[in-house]
């Protein structure tokens, strides 16, 4: 294989960790940023992720170690991009100057979760399956080994006539023109094209990907995941009837985690708070962090039973005028105010 000559952040993840960091404000802890990156479904992190509007990074690296995110924060520290103060950790003004001019990635983690990796599975068989039919060889070993992939991927196949050349080159087309999308970057369509194996040919391994680009494999993978988060953006109907398909139930329609959508069924039928912390055999305060994660989802529920649109609107003016989501801060302003009552209004990120 030859590669196609793009060019490659080599500093990838650190940009992204920098701008995340940066996004927290000085407010966080080093471990905030690790926690979203894995899609940490806890209160806090759901919180952070409403309040600092970092949406498209969470669980965009399920699998990342504390290993690695150690290592990579302390490239930050090394370069003097970031800096410590007791716990938390703010952008340094050499830092600042680093992310000048630094374009926003394209994830969509809140609604992809990692669920990317089940349609690159079904996307890669099919392709593999394809290639081989083409070349009259029904005998292969498939590079996907999850059964529910294997099993869908059948059901795909046996719905349509895969074997012809007209549905071969439609497939192919399809994918072409999901490439070519002005936001599919040269260095995305490298990655999706040389990860994909055929007849004879194995995809490239993360090691020979980060090699032949001088990178490292962490920003080859994020890279990638971006890349698969771009098109399944731009997957539609009408130009890609197929390929939209292998995204079924691959976006997540209800953001809720189980915990809170149970939580949440109860308050539908008029439960209070405490009602529901006796009846779940939960802590008040895990309810609470249940309304909070209901309420930056669902932004048309009404809080008045909570708070008032008045107290709600003091709290975001004075959030925008010491531009802080430090609860503290914020109390001593409003005393009469419950912490609960102070997160509750942050977390439906209006302005004023």
């Amino acid at each position: 294989k030859i590669l196609l000559n793009c060019e490659v952040f080599n500093l990838y993840f650190s940009q992204l960790l920098l701008n995340i960091i940066q996004s927290f404000n000085g407010e966080r802890s080093a471990m905030a940023s690790f926690y979203l990156l894995k899609g940490k479904k806890s209160g806090q992190t759901i919180q952070d992720v409403t309040y600092f509007s970092l949406h498209q990074y969470f669980s965009i690296y399920p699998k990342l170690t504390k290993e690695e995110y150690e290592e990579e924060l302390s490239k930050l520290y090394e370069y003097s991009w970031i800096e410590q103060h007791d716990t938390l950790l703010r952008v340094s003004d050499k830092g600042e100057a680093q992310l000048k001019g630094y374009k926003n990635p394209l994830f969509n983690g809140w609604l992809l979760r990692g669920n990317e990796k089940v349609f690159w599975g079904r996307l890669e068989l099919v392709m593999q399956t394809l290639s081989h039919f083409k070349n009259n060889e029904s005998r292969f070993i498939p590079n996907q080994k999850d059964y529910f992939v294997h099993q869908f991927v059948k059901n795909y196949l046996r719905e349509r006539d895969y074997k012809s050349d007209k549905f071969q080159q439609s497939f192919k087309s399809q994918l072409e023109h999901l490439l070519l999308h002005p936001s599919v970057g040269e260095i995305h369509r490298t990655l999706l094209i040389y990860r994909l194996s055929g007849y004879q040919i194995s995809g490239l391994t993360w090691d020979q990907l980060a090699m032949a680009y001088d990178s490292s494999v962490t920003d080859m993978k994020l890279q990638f995941v971006e890349a698969l988060h771009i098109i399944l953006t731009n997957l539609n109907e009408v130009d890609h009837p197929d390929l939209t398909q292998l995204a079924q139930d691959i976006f997540v329609h209800n953001p809720l985690t189980q915990s809170a959508l149970k939580t949440e069924q109860l308050l539908t039928q008029g439960y209070s708070l405490q009602e529901i912390a006796s009846i779940r055999s939960l802590k008040v305060n895990t309810i609470e962090d249940h309304l909070i994660e209901i309420a930056s989802t669902n932004k048309s529920m009404s809080l008045t039973p909570f708070i008032s649109e008045e107290d709600i609107h003091r709290v975001l003016m004075i959030s925008t005028k010491n531009k802080t989501k430090k609860l503290k801060i914020i109390r001593d302003s409003l005393p009469e105010l419950s912490y609960f009552q102070i997160r509750l209004a942050l977390a439906l990120e209006r302005s004023v």
